[in-house]
């Protein structure tokens, strides 16, 4: 009796470390993967992300950014107000994250002008990469857009 639970305990534990082997490779994908996934049209991601195309810039659009591995970054959008969002609100981005290559595709879409491309250094809980926020992260993450909206007149 006691060689069968052992077994089974086993077995389980053995189960639970493939998935979380998998999952861990679906979350922290190489560093070359987002070249790759830059290469869906804008047709594609219409339809894979209607939200982005309905946003108002009205106040900015507001691109939040994460990074998942070093130098592989994750993004979300969401339009500009008056309040801070909420961490769900950000957090929620996860699920409907685009490659820096998408979201600035969809930005030159929306032909938005730079002074409404607003870039905001995140840390999402489903990145399990340590980094620190602070000026020089800052920097690096508004590099990553400085060609994606329309230069204003002057």
């Amino acid at each position: 009796m006691k060689i069968r639970a052992l077994i089974m305990v086993l077995l389980l534990m053995l189960s639970f470390t493939a998935c979380s082997v998998v999952r861990g490779e679906e979350m922290a994908p190489s560093q070359g993967a987002e070249q790759e996934e830059g290469d869906r049209s804008l047709e594609e991601l219409k339809k894979a992300y209607p939200e982005y195309f309905e946003m108002s810039a009205f106040k900015g659009i507001e691109v939040y950014v994460w990074e998942m591995a070093e130098g592989y970054f994750r993004c979300g959008m969401m339009s500009g107000t008056d309040r801070n969002k909420t961490e769900e609100e950000i957090w929620d981005l996860a699920t409907r994250s685009l490659s820096v290559n998408e979201a600035k595709k969809i930005i030159k879409a929306l032909h938005l002008e730079e002074e409404y491309l607003i870039v905001i250094p995140v840390n999402q809980p489903v990145s399990s990469y340590m980094y620190e926020i602070d000026d020089d992260y800052c920097r690096k993450a508004r590099e990553l857009f400085k060609d994606a909206a329309v230069k204003g007149v002057i």
